[in-house]
């Protein structure tokens, strides 16, 4: 047979190359899915374009599981929706052939920590969407959000529907952590107080897994401002004390907006023990400093020529003893304009880092 034609073999309709081209170009703009889904869809229903988008928007509705073998190992493709999502997280036994639905154990995990900057109302909408499709392109496990507001989280919510919610208040602006409901295995969670705040500002626990790798994570955003030191210190207290508590078989991951600066964590005697910096773990690459820097950052206007650079937002590990979080990379995220917009998705850089498990 040669490239022009096409033909009915025993496999079914096999069109020519141009013909299969059209096809998955069409399957995949309407779709919004890429060349490989849409090749996927289509090889499986004889080219028939009608079926293959029936069949792609069915399982999207409904939720569909589907294993995918025409690489070198079979992978796993998942059509959900927030309620077949959240469904798949409450069922036990989904979560273990989630567990052991891949060839190897979860060998790493990649955590974004990020204040979103929600009590700004300008380009609130666009700057949003900025922050789901980075989310989306990132794919990461373990988010930690600050200055989340109600109506971001019901977009976050409507639009990442792989992952698990969990808020730190339901008014004003608040912390959110979300685990990727396929790979992060939720067990428990817990607010803390911070009993002297006059900002509303509290530290989320969330208490997970991740196969045999045990996880606390406590995501914060404390007091702002030079003028509440003291109150910030006293919060770096009572999450200190959150680290120090946890058993050595656990990895605690702290982070978020700290609005800490560098004499206090040693005004409260550094981090606890085998607690470390991961930016400073990672080599303290200088282009990753500044996390809250108005120099680059023009969300924020400051008048005269001081711009503040402050590295306000940051990530802390105490790893376990047995199966342990070992940092392998970090960066930020957030570093470009919104396309057709002056601003940028937050006022502050999001934080990204890769870990293995170990």
């Amino acid at each position: 047979m040669n490239e022009a034609s096409s033909s009915q073999s025993e496999d079914g309709y096999v069109p020519n190359a141009k013909e299969a081209a059209d096809l998955v170009t069409k399957f995949a703009e309407v779709t919004g899915t890429d060349t490989a889904c849409a090749q996927f869809y289509l090889q499986d229903r004889d080219w028939d374009l009608q079926r293959s988008l029936d069949a792609y928007f069915g399982a999207k509705k409904s939720g569909g599981v589907h294993v995918l073998t025409d690489g070198d190992e079979p992978q796993i493709v998942f059509n959900i929706n927030k309620d077949v999502a959240s469904k798949l997280a409450e069922a036990e036994d989904v979560a273990k052939f989630l567990e052991t639905a891949t060839t190897k154990p979860p060998s790493e995990f990649r955590m974004i920590s990020w204040n979103i900057d929600g009590l700004d109302d300008r380009n609130l909408k666009m700057r949003t969407k900025s922050v789901v499709k980075i989310l989306q392109s990132q794919r990461p496990d373990i988010v930690f959000l600050q200055e989340v507001i109600p109506k971001t989280l019901d977009y976050l919510e409507n639009n990442l529907p792989e992952y698990k919610f969990i808020a730190g208040d339901e008014d004003g602006y608040f912390t959110v952590t979300m685990l990727n409901m396929f790979t992060i295995h939720y067990d428990s969670h817990d607010v803390i107080s911070f009993p002297q705040t006059t900002m509303g500002r509290n530290l989320l626990k969330v208490e997970a897994h991740m196969g045999p790798l045990k996880l606390k994570l406590l995501n914060t955003h404390m007091e702002s401002t030079g003028e509440f030191a003291d109150e910030r210190m006293n919060q770096l207290n009572i999450s200190f004390r959150e680290i120090t508590g946890t058993d050595k078989s656990v990895n605690v991951i702290m982070g978020g907006d700290l609005n800490m600066r560098d004499k206090e964590l040693a005004n409260v005697g550094g981090l606890p023990d085998r607690t470390y910096d991961v930016w400073e773990a990672c080599g303290s690459r200088k282009e990753c400093q500044w996390t809250w820097d108005t120099m680059r950052n023009t969300n924020k206007e400051f008048p005269g020529q001081f711009k503040p650079r402050c590295r306000f937002d940051r990530i802390f590990l105490r790893p376990a003893t047995s199966t342990s979080a070992v940092p392998k990379f970090f960066g930020l995220i957030g570093l470009q304009k919104i396309s057709g917009y002056q601003c940028f998705p937050s006022d502050h850089w999001g934080l990204l880092a890769d870990f293995d498990a170990k």
